[in-house]
């Protein structure tokens, strides 16, 4: 058996298992008819998740970000553990990718980024992009370009993309839609050449 049938079939004795325990506990608690009620309720919930789940499309995280611009032509240079440089035909982006620590909330005066206020983080990601684009000397070779600071978050926004200077505040999903959204002002070999300067900073 595959590891991928061995797997299913796992899945599928623990919820026989877990039907199983649910009546029998159903029925010491109460009578062999709840038991039979609650094995049975419990059999087609997961009938229902598994014909539903498929259908659901998975929650954007760093991953799905990262390989949902890929797809459409983004080159993606990590740039240290949780920012990652990426350049495709709309431009330069630097992603803030710690999607699970930036919980973004309101904090009466100003919006909070996980524990940091939203103002100090984009600062912070603004320095790094305006430190990288001189180690690229983006300036020099490709003067129209400059690297637009994205924090990706978690949470409830006032819109899709919040912005913050040249910032930009979004969670992973409107990211996506609002870097691909961009009209091309790179060509396939600005892209590489870029990506390539990229890759040796990073080394």
């Amino acid at each position: 058996m595959s590891d991928s049938g061995s797997a299913r079939a796992a899945r599928f004795a623990v919820r026989v298992l877990v039907v199983a325990a649910a009546g029998v506990m159903a029925a010491g608690f109460l009578n062999w008819r709840a038991g039979i009620l609650v094995s049975v309720l419990a059999t087609v919930s997961y009938l229902l998740l598994g014909t539903a789940g498929a259908r659901l499309p998975a929650p954007y995280g760093r991953g799905r970000l990262l390989r949902s611009l890929h797809r459409h032509g983004y080159q993606v240079v990590p740039d240290g553990h949780s920012r990652h440089l990426v350049v495709g035909p709309g431009g330069v982006y630097l992603l803030e990718t710690r999607v699970w620590q930036h919980a973004v909330s309101w904090a009466g005066d100003d919006w909070m980024i996980g524990d940091l206020p939203a103002s100090r983080a984009v600062e912070r990601l603004t320095s790094q992009a305006a430190r990288l684009e001189r180690t690229l000397r983006l300036c020099e070779n490709w003067p129209e370009v400059g690297i637009v600071p994205v924090i990706a978050v978690v949470g409830r926004l006032p819109e899709p993309v919040m912005r913050a200077g040249r910032s930009i505040i979004a969670r992973p999903g409107s990211v996506v839609g609002h870097i691909l959204a961009q009209p091309a002002i790179l060509t396939g070999e600005d892209v590489n050449g870029i990506a390539e300067q990229m890759t040796a900073g990073a080394t």
